[in-house]
């Protein structure tokens, strides 16, 4: 008796295969992910447990941390099933950050110092573990625009509460920085850091940040974001909420009294203009003014503060600081010019916070470190144009621009403000970074062996098609 084997085969043209795994894969929403970023900007980063933990205590560190387990697991575990290979080279930005940045703390491993040097190594390399880590796994975990603007909406939720309480801070007494700290957990911070500190005259306010410049970077990404959702949100009670966001966020990032502030909106709005038309940039520009002027009126000593901490910048204290601390970059960097002395093996007797994470780059990785940083600086560049190459809508090409002056603006206070040594905005830096590469991926070729056993192509064939009959 012969028997005649039936093989389905599905055609170029069938859906059938995609309808069914649609149905089987229903989009899920990141509830973890999403409760990360409301966390990040409404609890602070000193805020941490009690133990030896410092400020890996904190419990956002602590989650982004376990979320680079959850990569390593996943793709140890987690089985592949696309049938063409692909690669998403933001995972690839990422990786190569990750992999320069430890060879330079393994090198520094090789010089021993004091037990506060040791110490400062293990929270670096912690630290870098935690902002890599929830960058991948926002890069493997978001895989659609609705996800992408779920978390977009919490982040943007949880900074609309910073910028609600700085101000408070700003108009009166009250202080809510500690609102949603937990009971149990301590403050990891020298009592002195916790006062406010003037600037000519004016009270320099920090939100639920560790400074008032990382505060006013926060503030400034914070205007693009609300923007966006004031024009895309699907709600309208959303869309006006987002205004009124947009307009804390304006009104609380001068009362920080930071020229950093300043520069982060100035870049942030230069890259998101190219999302408007002429017509309403002209009249954001004629807004722009009318909104000056009035916050010159209502907000006179705060504003006369920060237009003479911009043009005074020659007789600031922290800029001539700066400036003094180029000798001693210089020199180090002739004595340790490839891997510096090591990822936090800087002794902080010698150097302070420089006001410029590239200087401390240089310090502390040499030209492997600047050399990462390069990379992730150009990641985020060229996540710009991924994310306006795969835009498919209008909203989703304004979503691509608004998530690109963030990163612009963040990368562009580094150059004097501490970027890395922050939690928050570093955070804020790299989960953006992950939701702008997390829809782009590239075919990767496949190639054909000669023993390679083909078994679709043997069923199309002629000789194939003989035998069935």
């Amino acid at each position: 008796m012969k028997t005649t084997v039936f093989v389905a085969r599905r055609r170029p043209g069938d859906h059938f295969d995609g309808a069914v795994r649609g149905a089987e894969q229903r989009e899920r929403t990141p509830w973890f992910l999403a409760f990360l970023c409301l966390l990040i900007p409404c609890l602070p980063a000193f805020a941490t447990l009690p133990g030896p933990l410092k400020s890996n205590g904190s419990p956002a560190r602590m989650a982004a941390v376990m979320l680079f387990g959850l990569v390593v697991l996943g793709f140890l575990t987690v089985r592949r099933t696309t049938t063409h290979p692909t690669v998403n080279p933001g995972v690839v930005v990422m990786l190569l950050f990750f992999l320069l940045l430890t060879l330079v703390y393994g090198i520094g491993l090789l010089r021993t110092g004091d037990a506060l040097v040791e110490a400062n190594k293990t929270r670096a390399i912690i630290t870098l573990v935690a902002n890599v880590g929830v960058a991948l796994y926002v890069l493997v975990r978001i895989e659609s625009t609705r996800q992408r603007t779920i978390i977009l909406g919490c982040l943007t939720v949880g900074l609309a509460f910073a910028c609600s309480v700085g101000l408070l801070q700003s108009l009166t007494s009250i202080d809510l920085r500690f609102l949603f700290m937990p009971p149990g957990f301590v403050v990891n911070l020298d009592p002195e850091y916790l006062q406010f500190t003037e600037r000519r005259g004016a009270v320099r306010v920090v939100g639920t940040s560790e400074h008032a410049i990382e505060f006013s970077v926060l503030a400034a990404v914070t205007v693009p974001m609300t923007i966006h959702f004031a024009r895309y949100a699907t709600r309208r009670s959303a869309r006006w909420a987002a205004v009124a966001t947009c307009g804390v966020a304006l009104v609380s990032m001068p009362a920080a009294i930071s020229r950093t502030g300043v520069l982060t909106l100035l870049a942030c709005l230069l890259v998101y203009m190219f999302a408007f038309q002429v017509r309403q940039l002209v009249l954001a520009a004629v807004a722009g003014a009318a909104a000056i002027m009035g916050y010159a009126v209502a907000f006179p000593e705060t504003l006369d503060a920060l237009w003479r901490t911009i043009t005074g910048s020659e007789q600031d204290d922290s800029i001539l600081t700066r400036t003094a601390d180029y000798a001693a970059v210089s020199q180090t960097f002739r004595e340790n010019p490839v891997f510096g002395v090591g990822l936090g093996g800087a002794p902080p007797s010698a150097y302070q916070l420089l006001d410029n994470e590239w200087l401390r780059t240089i310090v502390q990785g040499g030209v492997v470190g600047l050399a990462a940083m390069i990379l992730l600086t150009g990641g985020a560049i060229f996540g710009i144009s991924a994310g306006l190459r795969r835009a498919t809508s209008p909203r989703e090409r304004d979503q691509a621009y608004m998530m690109g002056s963030v990163l612009v603006g963040i990368l562009v206070s580094s150059t004097t403000f501490d970027l890395f040594f922050y939690q928050q905005a570093t955070f804020v830096f790299f989960i953006v970074f992950g939701l702008l590469w997390s829809t782009f991926s590239v075919s990767v070729p496949e190639i054909d062996s000669p023993d390679r056993y083909d078994a679709e192509r043997d069923i199309s064939s002629p000789q194939a098609d003989d035998s069935a009959r």
